[in-house]
């Protein structure tokens, strides 16, 4: 977790302070602390705020010494501290040279959720030293003893106004946060942005990146020995819906915490998906990630971020490519065509498949007529892809599940199931339950497959086999699909199951009879 107003308002040095306005916005990040007073509305101010770069989650200390009286002033100061995405202020002095703190500033704070802080009144001894000594200690701890670095970066950039919400910003927070100089470039190494550290530093990026360049790995650290010691680290990115890219950065300060390098590049990772972008399209692969790795903090982030509710989306449809055959590019019409047979809540792609997680139930004939224009349109646009219906899932740990399952057994499955236009998430299962009875070894195998031999020791023993299996693997116990897609009569096939029952000494078709009969019918065909 990071330090929020409300935790910094416990410090003894804030203990008597009054929070005036702006109670919405208690629980935002504070990662910095920064004294204004050059207040007076002028040309002066003017050019200073235009040369400053305010990136958001601070606190700025001030008494307005210089606008005491002009409540004008004091207001305008609020908005532009709430546009750059400022925190809050704390206002010291306040009845020695602020005579008072006026209810406009109150109410235009608490409209920009703008959090006003006031220290106690007429005290002179208040010295900006003693909170900015303590904040800062805290929030120094908090970052050693709780590295959640990803989930700050999201949290941070969410609250940036969106004017503020590019590459440049997602840098220069990372760069406050490791204390050191950082930069990204594209896969040919070519700068995009780039954030020293101090900020007033003036490196030379291109020799510098040319040097990593050189060095061998995609994810390294070195040592620069010359006219002073500097730690460089590279680490290759890949964000959602774009190419290969760098992150770099140069530390003066000794070598980075290993865990706090690796949340840096992730939270890198995840920020250029989701505001890296320079178009408007809403990319919601970051989103999907999340909840396919069962991320429960950055889901949460996300999904506020994007107006999305985690916990309504209860079932998921997967179209999974068969051939590694990426199909982000067919996400957005998989999405139109999805939305024109039920409401959806969310769709994206994940590694190289696409995920549909619907809002609300549907009848079987509704899930029917959207999952076979789902398979129409793989077919249509020659995609080796499948669809796998994964409904009622309650939690996001059975979602990733879910998810892994059909990945992992997909292949067999259409093996297994050569005849099913789509598959639930009951049959991947079934299907990866063969595949772990058959890696047992032969003798796990032999008690299932014995089953079959009464059969298999008739003259006609393989038409009855392959009936049996047609009729229990594909055509789900229908006898007339049964003989339409093996050629013969209806009657033929009763016949087949009716000696295949005797034989067995059950009728075909009964549960919990049949069970290991299906079981032994997979394994021969698996093998």
């Amino acid at each position: 977790m990071s330090l929020t107003v409300a935790q910094l308002m416990e410090l003894p040095s804030l203990r008597r302070a009054k929070v005036l306005a702006g109670h919405r916005s208690l629980d935002r990040i504070v990662t910095g602390i920064t004294v204004l007073e050059y207040s007076t509305p002028t040309d002066m101010q003017k050019k200073l705020y235009e040369s400053i770069d305010f990136w958001g989650s601070e606190l700025i200390l001030t008494g307005f010494c210089n606008i005491a009286e002009d409540v004008e002033a004091q207001c305008n100061n609020i908005r532009m501290f709430a546009l750059a995405g400022e925190v809050g202020i704390i206002l010291y002095y306040v009845g020695l040279i602020m005579p008072r703190v006026d209810p406009r500033l109150i109410r235009l704070a608490d409209e920009l959720d703008f959090v006003l802080i006031c220290m106690p009144e007429n005290e002179p001894n208040l010295r900006y030293g003693e909170f900015i000594h303590e904040a800062m200690d805290a929030i120094v701890r908090d970052e050693l003893n709780n590295p959640t670095f990803t989930i700050d970066l999201l949290e941070q950039m969410s609250k940036v106004p969106a004017g503020q919400q590019s590459v440049k910003t997602i840098l220069r927070i990372v760069s406050d946060r490791l204390r050191a100089s950082a930069a990204i470039t594209d896969g040919e190494f070519r700068p995009l942005s780039e954030a020293p550290w101090p900020r007033n530093q003036s490196l030379p990026w291109p020799e510098l990146i040319n040097r990593a360049a050189k060095q061998g790995g995609s994810d390294i650290c070195w040592e620069i020995k010359e006219e002073r010691s500097l730690w460089a680290y590279k680490a290759e990115i890949q964000p959602a819906n774009s190419g290969r890219m760098y992150f770099f950065v140069f530390s003066e300060r000794g070598k980075l915490d290993q865990v706090l390098w690796k949340q840096a590049v992730e939270g890198v990772r995840v920020s250029m998906g989701v505001w890296g972008r320079t178009h408007n399209q809403t990319d919601l692969s970051e989103l999907i990630r999340a909840i396919i790795l069962d991320e429960p903090i950055k889901m949460r982030r996300l999904g506020a971020l994007y107006h999305i509710d985690v916990a309504s989306l209860s079932d998921m449809w997967i179209l999974g490519s068969l051939d590694g055959r990426d199909l982000s590019p067919w996400t957005g019409a998989v999405s139109e065509l999805s939305a024109l047979y039920t409401e959806i809540g969310l769709c994206g792609h994940y590694e190289n498949d696409i995920l549909i997680f619907p809002i609300g139930s549907r009848t079987l004939h509704e899930m029917d007529e959207w999952t076979n224009a789902l398979v129409a349109f793989c077919r249509d646009n020659g995609l080796s892809a499948k669809v796998t219906r994964c409904p009622l899932l309650q939690y996001t740990a059975d979602a990733k599940y879910a998810y892994e399952t059909n990945r992992a057994y997909l292949e067999e499955s259409s093996k297994l199931f050569p005849l099913r236009p789509f598959f639930t998430i009951s049959e991947i299962e079934f299907t990866k339950e063969c595949c772990e009875i058959a890696a047992q070894g032969k003798e796990a195998v032999r008690r299932y497959l014995s089953l079959l031999e009464p059969i298999l020791s008739g003259k006609d023993g393989e038409e009855i086999v392959n009936t049996l299996t047609v009729f229990l693997l594909d055509k789900n116990s229908s006898i007339t699909d049964t003989a339409a897609h093996l050629f013969v009569h209806k009657n033929t096939v009763k016949y087949r199951l009716q000696k295949a029952g005797n034989l067995l000494g059950f009728r075909v078709g009964d549960i919990p009879q049949s069970k290991n009969l299906i079981y032994a019918l997979a394994l021969r065909r698996i093998l």
